[in-house]
């Protein structure tokens, strides 16, 4: 288990079962009982070394909005229409590029314990009748704590009442043997987020490595779950098509294409304020040195024929190893999708496709 050295519990969620469980097993920490989180959240932005420290730092509270949210695309960029549980925010690992640290101004990972409130809200899109595509990984990882906060499990458990509902746990994770007797489930996929190894060390701390990421995919594929699989952020380095390729390779190695549900492709993209953190949280790395344009979305992005040659490589090497596969782009622009894939969707296009691929004929 990642190692968490302060509990803070908010004084309305002491009572949650999902608190009280988790409570126990970290008996070993002291516990201060604060009246909100909000209590917590600085009036300035984090300092690195606080961003640092509020990966050792664990808040249980209720959610005060909706556990529900759609994926926070821009209209500017495709939108596969994903629907998201933020059932945490934050993560206890420690990836250089990771989004959160610019995004997410709390000193803390932040588990939401009022989980009765969440299953009410799944009864009212199981009852629906439509495909919903639902993941828990948008703001914080969704395996790598779950053998202390156990959501997983009644989940999976829960989400078998209402079979118009898949869910995605996506990851960099790699302990999956708690939840492997769930199975066979193909309305839950496991999903994981590759690079090639030397990224991976370099920038993905704490994070499982490659191998033990497929060989979990493996033990999923083996159990009757399905995959999915994010090459997000791909990442421009002098080697990185041969390195890249070799991911691939050992991907369609490892697992049955058979088994897997789609792949996406996104290149690295960020905030304005990340590169300042990156370069002080991580002054080995060098991912933000290269050379980056403001796009539509006011994120920091490659230039759009860089963008273009990486996508269209890993397109190309996975539909030659797996041609059944649904590959998508991730939230690129129109002329992007042209150049990549010689088609331009449109948000309800591609929604539908990956329903499709959720839910298959005679699932």
């Amino acid at each position: 288990m990642f190692r968490l050295k302060r509990l803070y519990i908010e004084a309305a969620a002491q009572a949650d079962p999902a608190a009280r469980r988790i409570r126990r097993q970290l008996r070993h920490l002291p516990v201060e009982i604060i009246p909100h989180r909000e209590a917590l959240r600085p009036v300035a932005p984090l300092t690195p070394a606080q961003i640092g420290a509020a990966k050792e730092t664990l808040v249980l509270a209720r959610q005060q909005g909706p556990f529900w949210r759609a994926c926070p695309g821009t209209k500017e960029y495709l939108c596969c229409g994903y629907q998201t549980l933020q059932v945490m925010t934050g993560c206890p690992l420690d990836c250089s590029y990771c989004i959160l640290q610019g995004y997410y101004n709390f000193p803390a990972i932040t588990v939401f314990t009022n989980w009765d409130d969440l299953w009410t809200e799944l009864a009212a899109a199981g009852q629906s009748g439509r495909v919903w595509r639902l993941g828990t990984g948008e703001f914080g990882d969704s395996l790598a704590l779950d053998e202390l906060v156990g959501l997983n499990r009644e989940l999976i458990t829960r989400l078998a009442a209402w079979p118009n509902i898949v869910l995605e746990i996506k990851t960099k994770w790699h302990r999956v043997e708690p939840l492997l007797d769930l199975g066979p489930n193909p309305r839950v996929i496991f999903a994981w987020s590759l690079n090639p190894p030397r990224l991976i060390r370099q920038e993905e701390h704490g994070a499982a490595p490659l191998a033990a990421r497929l060989a979990a995919a493996r033990k999923c594929a083996q159990a009757g779950f399905r995959l999915a699989f994010h090459f997000d952020p791909i990442i421009y380095y002098p080697d990185w098509q041969e390195e890249y390729r070799r991911a691939v390779d050992q991907l369609l190695g490892a697992v049955p294409a058979a088994a897997i549900a789609w792949i996406s492709l996104g290149t690295l993209r960020y905030l304005p304020p990340l590169k300042d953190i990156i370069r002080t949280r991580f002054p080995a790395s060098s991912i933000a040195d290269q050379e980056f344009i403001t796009a539509l979305d006011g994120k920091q992005r490659y230039f759009k024929t860089l963008r273009a040659e990486m996508l269209s490589c890993l397109r190309e090497w996975l539909q030659a190893q797996a041609p059944g596969v649904l590959v998508y782009l991730c939230m690129e622009s129109p002329w992007m999708w042209r150049q990549v894939c010689g088609y331009v969707p449109t948000p309800a296009e591609l929604a539908r496709a990956l329903d499709r691929q959720a839910l298959p004929r005679g699932l």
